[in-house]
């Protein structure tokens, strides 16, 4: 097992105050998922969560990578308890930072098409969300279950780059996703660590990749290897012509006049990454590795013990960031398993609950 898993917590980014940016639960999750038993060998090439139809996955498997997909949809039905594919509960959870931890070593790559509809301009009279609030109406269920999505995968994005991985993060053209607080400041840490360079952004149209719609996209990546998928302005050929004739949403005024819009049959296929798309992946992958950003190196004499890290070093997390990640569901998931074995050193560290409230 890779040093810097075992001894998650003394990475650099938990060392040093003012780059730290997880939660300390999080922290003991990590822990407690290593003290579980669970295989942790390193054999994953290719991470793809919020898969879909898995046409990244497909493709890198083709072309000879270990590759895995994640998606709420490949949960058996048969399962009575926990959904071990939904991200939001907790053995969802757990399995994505188990992924995570077998990716191999400095050699991964993880892809997050995170989870947009309540993101999108679409969806913005139920969600109440703007570049303003991008926190959205939290009493509606739909908004808080994507913000819990949004922050895992903020959480998830952070151990790719401690471990040497490279990520990317795809999201619609119109979606919110960029404003989102606790995103935005996990980019301004990963600067702050890596430099300028430790995260790139690109846009694209997804119909150069023969989609059927133009539809615009645009991505997050530790690797500028990823302005590739940019090719630049759209053209209008016959054939593209007639693709633009493929309406997703509809425009209308309600009862007080304010203009508003309407997703149509169109508009859920274009969730889905064209194969020429997902090819466009596997033929940067390996750059994408090669060019990984953000992971700093540890300090030349060492990091400190883990158990030090844990119990000397001061935690520090502004208040109204993470507020919707719920580390304590994957905690006491993880804190009952038959197969836990907390080492002795360790059973005064480890609470048997997390303090809420």
């Amino acid at each position: 097992m890779y040093a810097l898993c075992i001894s998650f917590p003394t990475h650099p980014y938990f060392v040093e105050p003012h780059h730290l940016v997880l939660l300390q639960e999080f922290a003991f999750c990590i822990l407690l998922i290593l003290w579980s038993g669970f295989d942790l060998r390193q054999e994953f090439s290719y991470i793809e969560y919020f898969a879909g139809m898995g046409n990244l996955t497909r493709c890198m498997k083709s072309a000879q990578y270990r590759s895995i997909r994640l998606d709420i949809k490949d949960h058996s039905p048969e399962t009575k308890k926990n959904n071990y594919m939904d991200l939001a509960s907790a053995a969802g959870m757990a399995l994505a930072v188990i992924v995570l931890l077998k990716g191999l070593h400095d050699d991964f790559a993880s892809h997050y098409g995170m989870k947009c509809s309540s993101l999108c301009k679409v969806n913005v009279v139920t969600s109440m969300r703007s570049a303003c609030s991008s926190l959205g109406y939290t009493g509606h269920p739909s908004v808080m279950l994507t913000n819990k999505l949004l922050e895992r995968m903020c959480a998830l994005v952070l151990l790719t780059t401690c471990l040497g991985g490279a990520w990317t993060v795809e999201q619609p053209g119109g979606s919110l996703m960029e404003f989102f607080p606790t995103w935005r400041f996990v980019v301004q840490n990963l600067f702050r660590v890596g430099g300028p360079a430790a995260v790139s952004t690109v846009k694209w149209w997804m119909q150069h990749y023969k989609a059927p719609t133009a539809k615009r996209h645009y991505g997050y990546a530790n690797s500028p290897v990823v302005r590739r998928l940019d090719r630049g302005t759209l053209q209008r050929t016959k054939h593209g012509s007639d693709q633009q004739k493929i309406q997703t949403c509809e425009k209308y005024y309600d009862g007080s006049g304010k203009l508003r819009y309407k997703g149509t049959r169109h508009l859920k296929g274009t969730e889905i990454y064209p194969m020429a798309f997902a090819r466009a992946m596997v033929d940067m992958v390996e750059d994408l590795k090669a060019g990984a950003k953000g992971k700093p190196e540890l300090p030349a004499q060492g990091a400190p013990p883990a158990l030090y890290t844990m119990t000397q070093l001061e935690w520090n997390t502004p208040e109204d960031l993470w507020t919707f990640a719920d580390f304590d569901q994957l905690f006491t998931y993880l804190r009952g398993s038959k197969r836990l074995r907390i080492p002795l050193e360790w059973r005064n560290v480890i609470p048997s609950k997390l303090k809420t409230g």
